[in-house]
């Protein structure tokens, strides 16, 4: 069994041999499996779950559905090793999606049986007891990262839309309780298709992250940056009034205008729109006043900034900014 790199599992449990974990797709193929599992089994067997389960059996795992936490089986779980031999372990698999997460404990018994090398069985077996008494702790971390990989942008590495959905929920609960502003600024990159057609989708990728990092770093860490479509963020700003959001929402501008990055000649700029929360208003209402006013941008020469009214005539470009340190280009 080759070593594969990793894109799931954390890169941190690789060498960890007391600890067994594998990422299999729904037609049994392994996709990522650490040294604890490579350690177990003899590659003779083959890569496939629907051959390596003997209990439970692949076919039942397919047909369980999993609970909130993707949580689909506990208990002891039975792989062929190889050479007709089974092995037992302890332990639990999740399933997200397409993706079967296998997470458990080796067997010290097998451990034993599977390590020829006498002189470095001590050593091992210390290992894995010492390994075996955090296994909680293992799994606790194993469980927050996959937490994390649904609440993140693939790509971009921002909060995605189920991430700024929640957030905003909890943001419109403490807005009714407090009434203290609440703003959204929606960023939409000018001419972003031409970008892919002329130079691919790879530098297309890149952009978009550096794009990222740039909203990242210009905000506080009060403020959720999220990636809300292809080419379209959207800037959570609690505690932020309208004068505060187009300061927000102006230095963004600025600093994507003077950001120059090859292959292009030309700044990535972004046609901005800013919306303040209404009493009684719903998150899919916030949404479209928000995104109305950065099409209202959009429409209007781009690489400006449109405040949203509460009905689309009251929607007007933002062209100047009292504060002395900030200016419109």
């Amino acid at each position: 069994m080759n070593k594969l790199e990793f894109d799931h599992i954390p890169a941190w449990l690789d060498p960890l041999r007391a600890v067994a974990v594998a990422l299999f797709d729904d037609s049994g193929a392994l996709i990522e499996a650490n040294e604890g599992f490579r350690f177990s089994v003899e590659p003779e067997t083959g890569d496939n779950a629907v051959q390596r389960m003997v209990q439970p059996k692949f076919s039942e795992l397919a047909a369980m559905q999993p609970d909130d936490a993707d949580h689909i089986y506990s208990g002891i779980i039975q792989l062929d090793v190889g050479h007709g031999l089974t092995r037992g372990f302890s332990g639990d698999i999740f399933r997200r999606g397409k993706f079967f997460l296998l997470a458990a404990e080796l067997d010290i018994s097998a451990f034993e049986s599977i390590n020829a090398e006498k002189e470095k069985l001590a050593s091992e077996l210390n290992e894995a007891r010492k390994l075996l008494s955090k296994r909680n702790h293992v799994l606790k971390k194993l469980q927050e990262e996959n937490e994390k990989l649904k609440l993140n942008d693939g790509l971009t590495g921002l909060a995605n839309l189920k991430m700024l959905d929640a957030r905003i929920a909890e943001e419109m609960l403490r807005w009714e309780r407090y009434k203290r502003p609440l703003a959204l600024v929606m960023l939409d990159m000018d001419g972003f298709g031409k970008v892919n057609k002329n130079f691919g989708r790879e530098v297309g990728d890149e952009l978009l992250q550096h794009v990222g990092v740039i909203l990242n770093n210009a905000l506080r860490t009060l403020d959720l940056v999220a990636r809300y479509g292809g080419q379209e963020f959207a800037v959570l700003l609690p505690e932020t009034n309208e004068m505060g959001a187009m300061i927000v929402a102006e230095r963004l501008r600025m600093d994507l205008e003077s950001l120059l990055i090859l292959p292009m000649l030309r700044p990535l700029t972004a046609s901005i729109g800013v919306a303040l929360l209404q009493p009684d208003e719903k998150r899919e209402d916030y949404y479209a006043r928000a995104e109305r006013a950065m099409k209202f941008s959009k429409a209007h020469g781009k690489n400006c900034i449109a405040m949203a009214g509460v009905i689309a005539d009251c929607d007007y470009i933002y062209n100047s900014i009292v504060p002395a340190e900030v200016h419109h280009a």
